[in-house]
């Protein structure tokens, strides 16, 4: 998105896009006030919703780098010990 838009603007963008590609394929020959009016107010209140998605997410995310920074490599990725552990083996016995 562009930035400096505010949430209006984005959602006016979003809606005409929307019902531009519901005309293009012929979904709908006619569109009623308040069908755009509603997809607008909808489409407003999901934007203004995004914040509080971010901020949750953002949480998460922290939490989450917390955890693994106190994990060893063995607890991230038992797969790869094992597998150095086998390849070392196999070439020890073909010597």
């Amino acid at each position: 998105m562009v930035k400096g838009l505010s949430n209006e603007d984005i959602a006016t963008r979003i809606v005409q896009i929307y019902f531009k590609e519901i005309a293009r394929l012929g979904y709908k020959r006619s569109l009623k006030l308040d069908e755009v009016i509603n997809a607008y107010y909808y489409t407003l209140s999901k934007l203004k919703d995004k914040k509080q998605v971010m901020v949750k997410v953002m949480k998460e995310v922290v939490e989450t780098e917390k955890e693994l920074k106190t994990e060893t490599k063995e607890e991230l990725l038992p797969s790869m010990t094992e597998t150095v552990s086998k390849t070392t083996e196999t070439t020890v016995l073909q010597e």
